[in-house]
Formats: C-alpha cells, structure tokens, sequence
C-alpha cells in the first residue's frame, strides 16, 4: 500500500476514532469516576486510531471488532 493511502485510509480511521472516542467518554462519564476528561479521552482515540490506521490499515477493523464487543456485552 503507498503512504498516501495509508495516510488516507489513516484520516478516515482517525473520523472513526473521534464517534469511538465521544462514546468512550459518554460511557466512562455515566458510569465510572475518573480523573480523566473527555476531552482526553477523544484526543488520545483519536491519535491511538490514527497511528493505527497509518501502520497496521488492515488491522484496525479487528479493533473496533474488539471494543465494540466491550461495550456491547
């Protein structure tokens, strides 16, 4: 894959990082006390998600596989 589609396929995960991230915090928000702000936690998916999607773009739909099966069950 050239770096200019992994660098495209890495924005598009970086879109999903954020819906990921603004979930994340709703959930941690409603039911666990942290000292973490939402804010944080949007920004660090967000960067997590990209970095993924630029070095592993295959692999990055088994992740969100993974934590959407947290949240879900």
């Amino acid at each position: 894959m050239k770096y200019t589609d992994r660098f495209i396929v890495a924005i598009y995960y970086a879109i999903g990082g954020i819906v990921l991230g603004f979930g994340m915090a709703l959930y941690f928000s409603l039911y666990l006390n942290l000292a973490i702000g939402s804010a944080q936690i949007v920004l660090s998916s967000v960067i997590l998600c990209f970095a993924m999607g630029y070095l592993f773009p295959h692999a990055v739909g088994t992740l969100f596989k993974w934590i959407w099966r947290l949240f879900t069950h």
